[in-house]
């Protein structure tokens, strides 16, 4: 049915980015920033300075969390930023790449929520910045 949710898994990441270029558009943040310039305590343990770039093309070293993540966990947005704010990189930042199968999608969400005005989770700002806006139907659920 036209209804049914589906996972659409990394074809999501052109969504998050999209969420990243209309905040950019918009002069909330530029990728050339640190991401600890909009959430300051993303500094800690070696990623001080790991740009927005590096998240979005993979080289901040932060492709999967060393804590197992639940749905549960997955579901609380605050656990989730604390969980990210102590992690380490895997790899110095900017010099590798590191596919962010699973670990994008809440960097990316965590960005959107210290840089939109509203402090809007990456759903909500897809769906009322762009989806709703131009009559199309997509989900996303962090």
């Amino acid at each position: 049915s036209q209804d049914t949710i589906s996972v659409v898994f990394s074809t999501t990441k052109a969504v998050a980015a999209l969420c990243i270029a209309v905040l950019f558009d918009r002069g909330r943040l530029r990728y050339d920033d640190l991401v600890s310039r909009h959430w300051p305590a993303f500094a800690k343990n070696g990623k001080a300075n790991i740009t927005v770039e590096w998240v979005m093309s993979h080289m901040s070293g932060l492709y999967y969390f060393d804590e197992p993540i639940t749905k549960e966990i997955a579901a609380n947005h605050d656990f989730m930023r604390k969980l990210i704010e102590n992690e380490t990189p895997k790899f110095p930042p900017g010099t590798s790449f590191g596919y962010h199968a699973l670990a994008f999608g809440w960097l990316v969400d965590q960005i959107v929520r210290h840089t939109d005005e509203k402090k809007r989770g990456i759903g909500q700002f897809l769906r009322e910045e762009i989806t709703e806006p131009n009559g199309m139907d997509v989900y996303c659920a962090l």
